[in-house]
């Protein structure tokens, strides 16, 4: 379904629930999507209104809740966050076509793709790319494999504006995100026409960003906010255990957010007070102390708050699938909040 300036409601909702079984949503997520659906489609029939615009979302929204579905600070209540999933849904459908995912949820690669995919990532180790930068390039070249599966594009048959189009649905990204994905898609075609699987070079079709040099300076941290930032973890729950351990090992020793989700059993020396680890992004092991502070919380957390698991990872995800984390994502943004 082509971007159009107006959509039939009724057209744009059917499309919806077709892409919430492809995208495999479990029973209890189609139920409550179908819900809001309703909501939505009862009352714009009331309205008398029957097609969508790149407006109607918003304006529904604002209507119902009182507020703007696009406020940066907005503090959500559980029935308002169904509500903007729903239309963000909508909103993606409209303008692209399709719709969108806004999480790591498990994809799986078509065969072909696969064979590719893992032939480029050779090359990489080759060239001795770090684990997380493979990861990193195995996920952004996932979520365009998925892009172009559910837009019924054929690799072999990719062009300059198909590329262009997959970008745009990154607008809600960071510049910064934008950028890396754009360098691993370019790389990754370039890699394809370089080893003759492909016979034209399209990683020049590739839209990419500038980053500037003083575009994502490093914040720091007064004593005061340090101090209000852990005090606002609730660590009466499983989850708020967890997360009060990873702040102290980011804020007390400056650990990457990817390092910590990585962080095994294997690496905390309990004897020697001392916390041993393979960097992901340089590759060089650090040894940090492993403070008492920080050995307390971590205690807390495997005693009273880790779900039972054989996975070695020390920190893990509370929601299904349970294991360690498949992105630091969730860190990274929790910290910055």
């Amino acid at each position: 379904m082509p971007s159009q300036k107006s959509i039939p409601i009724s057209e744009l909702i059917t499309t919806a629930n077709s892409e919430l079984l492809r995208l495999d949503f479990k029973r209890s997520a189609l139920q409550i999507y179908c819900a809001e659906f309703r909501k939505f489609s009862d009352y714009y029939s009331n309205e008398k209104i029957q097609d969508y615009t790149a407006t109607t979302g918003r304006e529904y929204f604002q209507s119902i809740y009182g507020v703007n579905i696009a406020s940066p600070r907005l503090q959500l209540t559980k029935s308002q966050s169904a509500t903007r999933r729903a239309i963000r849904l909508l909103d993606d459908i409209f303008q692209f076509g399709y719709a969108l995912r806004y999480c790591h949820r498990s994809y799986t690669v078509n065969p072909e793709y696969d064979i590719l995919l893992e032939s480029y990532l050779m090359k990489c180790r080759k060239k001795h790319n770090s684990q997380g930068t493979l990861r990193t390039k195995q996920m952004k070249l996932c979520q365009f494999f998925e892009y172009i599966e559910g837009r019924n594009i054929q690799l072999a048959c990719l062009t300059s504006a198909d590329l262009s189009n997959f970008m745009t649905t990154l607008c809600r990204c960071r510049r910064p995100t934008l950028y890396t994905t754009a360098s691993v898609l370019k790389d990754f075609l370039r890699y394809l026409y370089e080893s003759e699987q492909f016979t034209k070079d399209l990683s020049a079709g590739v839209p990419k960003p500038k980053i500037y040099t003083d575009e994502d300076i490093p914040e720091t941290w007064t004593p005061a906010e340090v101090k209000q930032l852990l005090s606002a973890v609730d660590r009466s729950n499983p989850i708020g255990k967890r997360d009060y351990a990873m702040f102290l090992l980011a804020i007390l020793l400056g650990m990457r957010a990817g390092d910590i989700c990585n962080l095994r059993f294997k690496n905390l020396d309990w004897n020697q007070k001392l916390i041993t680890y393979t960097q992901q992004k340089s590759g060089k092991v650090s040894a940090l102390p492993l403070l008492p502070v920080i050995g307390e919380a971590i205690i807390d957390y495997l005693r009273n708050g880790r779900l039972d698991s054989n996975c070695d990872n020390v920190f893990i995800r509370h929601l299904h699938p349970y294991g360690g984390f498949q992105s630091s994502a969730a860190v990274s943004s929790a910290l910055k909040k």
